[in-house]
């Protein structure tokens, strides 16, 4: 699984929060960050928007090739 996210947004910062906690409780998740620089727009290439036609963040891309685009939606995959 990739997690797309930018450092200092506040909904990917939910979803980064959620994974330290689970980390500090010795509940590691294996996935992979990718930084998508919003100061560069990189959020607007069209490689971003097919994963997310709003162009918005956070982004977790499943194995499957399924992405979920709400930050809230996110943590609730990773819980389950």
């Amino acid at each position: 699984m990739k997690l797309y996210v930018f450092p200092i947004a506040p909904n990917p910062t939910k979803v980064r929060l959620y994974l330290a906690e689970k980390a500090a409780l010795g509940g590691r998740i294996p996935l992979e960050q990718v930084t998508v620089d919003l100061l560069a727009r990189q959020q607007r290439s069209p490689e971003h928007l097919a994963r997310n036609p709003f162009g918005t963040l956070p982004v977790l891309e499943l194995d499957s090739g399924v992405h979920l685009i709400e930050s809230l939606v996110i943590i609730d995959h990773l819980e389950a």
